[in-house]
């Protein structure tokens, strides 16, 4: 069994690396919009869906750090990040096994990645996104009564 302490600090850490992840890959994405959007109509499995989902995805990205940001809306918030990044998962995945030709990578420091780097790393934060949101829907005040401590 994980100490309350320790169970806070998870969520706290899961919180903090999504927080960070989506501002940054939503800013990324609207601040080099043009090279998203390519990325998107050069996708095999999304070309019909190019511009609705350029626009979509940075916006979803920032509505997930608003709930994130709030200790009521957090369980919420992680619960959309584990979706995020599954689908987003399932995506590379799909890309990986089945597309001959892959479309150019993410921008920024993800762009360093291989694609299977870049799975691995989705495995990892779904992990991490499951476990935070497991801890933070079963024990729902557990930051509360943390800081009262």
């Amino acid at each position: 069994m994980i100490s309350c302490f320790k169970q806070v600090k998870i969520t706290e850490i899961a919180t903090a690396v999504f927080i960070i992840l989506y501002t940054y890959t939503a800013v990324n994405k609207i601040i080099d919009y043009r090279t998203f959007k390519l990325a998107l109509v050069q996708s095999p499995v999304l070309v019909n869906h190019a511009n609705f989902i350029a626009i979509t995805i940075p916006i979803v990205e920032l509505f997930v750090v608003g709930l994130l940001v709030f200790s009521n809306t957090r369980a919420m918030g992680l619960f959309f990040s584990l979706i995020l990044i599954t689908v987003f998962t399932l995506y590379i995945s799909c890309l990986i096994l089945f597309a001959r030709e892959l479309p150019c990578n993410c921008g920024g420091i993800m762009k360093a990645l291989s694609w299977k780097q870049h799975l691995l790393v989705n495995i990892i934060l779904i992990v991490l996104a499951a476990w935070a949101w497991i801890i933070a829907k079963t024990n729902k005040n557990i930051i509360a009564i943390n800081r009262n401590s």
